[in-house]
């Protein structure tokens, strides 16, 4: 659902550990490690969930918008590579599993997909970017839908879907990451209608990632 209505920045301090399977991004802390060759991939992450804006905070744009009780949820997703996250990678795709930890405890599951169209690099030089079309479907029940779509959302059902074009540095920066990100994304089923999503229930969303290296 639409949250905010207006651009947003959400400036992050990033800090890795141990080759960078130990990742703390500020609003979550998790871990990453390849199970099978590189081909299958478990990430685990306490995730913040909080409708609360950074910058900018217009009262007149938060105005008559969602105004929830901030969470915490357990992310555990499966990553699996075709031809493995090497050079011949071709395709990903993904499962996540959440568990709320504070608010609600309800539970959410969700399928993405990335295809990759090609590759290419800007004047040939510079970093290798990969546009990939990006799918995702999403399940949440009963407790997870009322409390992001709101009370009427008494079903469990699936709730969401998105697509769109991401756009990976895979050079720079781990796949999991969209520096670039193009999406329209939309709420289904009961959960369409219900408090919090009516008239905020679709969009586009454009986002990319601009990082500096420190040490």
């Amino acid at each position: 659902v639409i949250l905010y209505r207006d651009f947003q920045v959400d400036p992050v301090i990033g800090v890795f550990f141990l080759d960078d399977k130990l990742e703390f991004l500020g609003d979550s802390i998790g871990y990453r490690d390849f199970i099978y060759q590189d081909v299958l991939r478990l990430r685990a992450r306490l995730v913040s969930i909080s409708d609360k804006p950074l910058f900018p905070n217009y009262e007149s744009v938060k105005f008559s918008t969602p105004q929830r009780e901030d969470t915490t949820e357990l992310s555990i997703q499966t990553e699996l590579f075709l031809n493995g996250y090497g050079e011949k990678y071709f395709a990903e795709f993904d499962l996540d599993f959440r568990q709320d930890l504070a608010a609600h405890h309800g539970k959410y599951f969700e399928l993405k997909s990335k295809i990759k169209m090609f590759d290419f690099s800007l004047f040939n030089k510079g970093p290798k970017i990969e546009p990939n079309f990006y799918s995702s479907v999403g399940w949440g029940d009963s407790q997870h839908n009322q409390y992001f779509y709101g009370p009427s959302a008494q079903s469990s059902e699936f709730n969401n879907f998105s697509y769109g074009m991401w756009f990976s540095f895979p050079d720079e920066a781990d796949r999991f990451y969209p520096i670039v990100l193009l999406k329209h994304f939309e709420v289904i089923g009961q959960s369409r209608e219900a408090e919090f999503a009516r008239e905020r229930n679709q969009g586009w969303l454009l986002s990319f990632i601009a990082t500096y290296g420190v040490l």
